[in-house]
């Protein structure tokens, strides 16, 4: 489940196994994300994720919603997973200019589309410092918080200076930017070919929440990190869409989600080995990512 060049490092149950570079892999302790107060006792929840309804005048992340004008561009948000195994964060991206992936530039490059859609693990996003005109990140990211004990704590979000993660895989379409010297990043103004929701093979099944967003370009964002079973996590998403005609054209959206035991694919789907005849998966289905998906033709 690690990146070419890094190291799986067990750690004590039930904390869930990191990836790490260098000769030294011992963990330095601590959670991801960020928490409100320490976590005592032994926490549970029931698995699955739930979206927060925006209400009042605010976002699903609890904040006015005015201050994010590209919200809807975050169509759907899935998780699966958590503690033996990495929770995998699925992200579907939908609007009428293509995603930006991140600010390139000579020391950070972004991957390039080279078809579309197309599809990318472990992507390149490009300047983790470049931001729009507001000073959110150009590069979609997710920022966890641990509220297992205070479910109003917020001490991950963006708005609280918790810290970013990364996407390890992106499919569909994407765009990059360009930034100045204050590393303000300008979209590109091109978009590439449409592909609404055609995200090739390697991505996952879109959810049927996602049936409603209907705009030219479609992208999943997958996103995985070491969550501990039994804890409940405030998942924040921040994506920008790929225009800046309203000042900072980035959206946010939240999921409130419970790590499960380890389990890495959705109810009712039988979990398997990589294997390239799917040997271990049922009569038209494959191995994909773990799970036994309906073979695409």
């Amino acid at each position: 489940m690690c990146a070419p060049g890094l190291t799986c490092t067990p750690q004590t149950s039930p904390r869930p196994k990191l990836c790490c570079s260098g000769s030294d892999c011992t963990s330095p302790g601590g959670t991801v994300g960020g928490t409100c107060s320490a976590t005592t006792g032994a926490p549970s929840c029931t698995p699955g994720i739930t979206i927060p309804a925006a209400t009042g005048g605010s976002d699903s992340c609890g904040y006015l919603a005015t201050s994010f004008v590209e919200s809807t561009t975050l169509c759907t948000i899935a998780a699966v997973g958590g503690g033996a195994t990495p929770a995998i964060i699925r992200v579907f991206y939908n609007d009428e200019h293509a995603l930006t992936l991140g600010c390139a530039t000579p020391s950070f490059p972004v991957s390039p589309l080279s078809t579309s859609p197309d599809a990318v693990h472990y992507p390149q996003t490009g300047d983790p410092a470049c931001v729009d005109t507001v000073g959110r990140p150009l590069r979609p990211v997710v920022f966890i918080t641990d509220i297992s004990v205070d479910p109003s704590c917020k001490a991950g979000d963006l708005q609280q200076g918790g810290p970013a993660y990364d996407p390890v895989a992106v499919f569909g379409t994407w765009k990059s930017a360009t930034e100045d010297a204050n590393h303000v990043g300008t979209p590109a103004t091109a978009d590439p070919t449409s592909n609404k929701w055609d995200l090739t093979s390697s991505a996952d099944p879109l959810p049927t929440s996602a049936s409603t967003c209907t705009d030219k370009y479609g992208t999943e964002l997958r996103f995985e990190v070491g969550l501990i079973s039994g804890h409940s996590y405030r998942i924040q998403v921040i994506a920008h869409d790929g225009d800046q005609n309203k000042g900072g054209d980035s959206g946010e959206a939240c999921a409130i989600f419970c790590a499960g035991t380890g389990t890495l694919c959705d109810a009712g789907v039988t979990e398997c080995v990589d294997n390239p005849d799917g040997a271990f998966c049922p009569s038209g289905t494959s191995c994909v990512q773990g799970c036994c998906l309906p073979i695409v033709q």
